[in-house]
């Protein structure tokens, strides 16, 4: 009886070890058949490939999928090839409403991480605050985008998808406990409004007069490969002096700012590209016919020439990687002038636009504004609250339609490219 129980108990006991023995082998085979499949281990270069087609919300997202996803969005070279690939949108500030106070305030974010402040925002100043807003083309179709992210300052700067906001605080609000007396009352921030990635430091130190002027520009120096900040401000007797934060210093330095009197007012904010931030002098009460530019590399100020004297709707943007001049003769001729590199001093007519030739415009009672060049071949104007594209190989402009609303008339319109842009040190692939 007891050698017949132990039989059953042994039988049992190798039917259970069999039964595991081959869930085992299943799990294996599982395994191995997961291991041949190319789904889930796709070639790093291929997904390098459609990673940089995808939109960048998406992309954002696709960061908390997996660790070796996450580590090929941050290395240097998918950043650097994403990046070269986005457009030119346009970013603006719009009021923010009694009902949105829910938002990403970047000012009570920097000071609840910043040891110079330890007081949030207040409910006053959210209310006070704007949403950051962008301003998306394409097809024809307009549409614009909310991130959700609020501030308390004004847009001055962009530069390779990051913003320079300038934030002065409530000086009521100001101590001795909050800030350093050598400080004024307030803050610099940048930030890459996609990735929420923020950094924020002090104004500058030279003395600011508001019934003068001062100017902040954002700039990338290639050779160093580090974000700049460039600081001008104008006393009464004309001099203007400079200094320079740069991100890897994290220091404001002096340096030898243009020659006097060469800008008389600050009314255009400075655009950083060919390696460089450009000033375009205001018209104010004198003739003017040449730009004010310092090269990030060596931080020296040049001055070069206008083709024409300046006149009051006339800007400079970026088109296609080179500096460009936009000059309205009339309300119906508009010429498009590029400069092909810091060294040179001859500019360049690639375009003149007729815009009362063009069929089915609109009425000629306003200047056309450049708004922004969404790549060499495109350029978007602004009449009041119309925006056109006009197409420099086919000769047409064309009116886009908006899609949720208008834009106000004293909406400034920045341009800016949403990308991975970030001043913090990116490992290799």
């Amino acid at each position: 009886m007891r050698t017949k129980r132990k039989s059953l108990i042994e039988e049992r006991y190798h039917g259970i070890k069999k039964r595991q023995l081959n869930f085992l082998r299943m799990v294996q085979e599982r395994v191995s058949k997961m291991k041949t499949s190319l789904a889930p281990f796709l070639p790093n270069d291929l997904i390098f490939k459609i990673f940089l087609l995808l939109p960048i919300k998406t992309l954002l997202r696709f960061r908390c999928v997996c660790k070796s996803w996450n580590k090929l969005i941050h290395c240097s070279e998918f950043v650097e090839a994403y990046n070269n690939e986005a457009k030119t949108t346009a970013i603006f500030l719009r009021a923010i409403g009694r009902d949105r106070l829910n938002t990403f305030h970047v000012e009570t974010q920097v000071n609840q991480l910043e040891a110079f402040s330890i007081f949030p925002c207040t409910p006053a100043e959210i209310l006070r605050s704007n949403v950051i807003n962008f301003l998306e083309i394409e097809d024809g179709k307009s549409k614009i985008i909310d991130l959700n992210i609020s501030c308390l300052g004004k847009i001055v700067a962009t530069c390779n998808g990051l913003i320079l906001i300038s934030s002065m605080f409530d000086r009521k609000r100001t101590s001795s406990q909050i800030f350093d007396s050598h400080e004024r009352p307030g803050r610099l921030i940048i930030m890459n409004p996609m990735t929420r990635n923020f950094f924020g430091f002090p104004l500058g130190t030279l003395p600011s007069d508001p019934s003068h002027s001062e100017s902040y520009g954002l700039v990338f120096s290639h050779s160093k490969g580090v974000f700049k900040v460039v600081h001008l401000s104008k006393d009464e007797l004309g001099h203007i002096a400079c200094e320079v934060w740069s991100m890897e210093s994290r220091n404001w330095n002096p340096i030898d700012g243009p020659p006097e009197n060469v800008i008389r007012w600050f009314s255009h904010a400075p655009i950083s590209t060919s390696g460089a931030l450009h000033w375009l002098p205001d018209r104010y009460d004198h003739h003017v016919d040449h730009i004010v530019s310092m090269n990030a590399e060596d931080e020296r100020f040049s001055i070069t020439d206008l083709p024409k004297s300046v006149s009051r709707y006339d800007k400079l943007v970026e088109m296609g990687g080179f500096l460009t001049y936009v000059s309205s003769l009339d309300m119906n001729h508009i010429e498009v002038w590029v400069l092909k590199g810091l060294d040179g001093t001859e500019w360049i007519k690639q375009h003149t636009i007729h815009i009362d030739a063009v069929a089915g415009y609109v009425e000629n009672k306003e200047y056309s504004m450049p708004v922004f060049a969404v790549n060499a071949k495109e350029m978007i104007f602004r009449r009041r609250k119309k925006f056109y594209s006009y197409d420099f190989e086919l000769e047409e402009a064309t009116e886009i339609e908006m899609d949720g609303g208008c834009i106000a008339v004293d909406e400034f319109l920045i341009p800016h490219t949403n990308n991975l842009a970030t001043w913090e040190p990116l490992e290799p692939m």
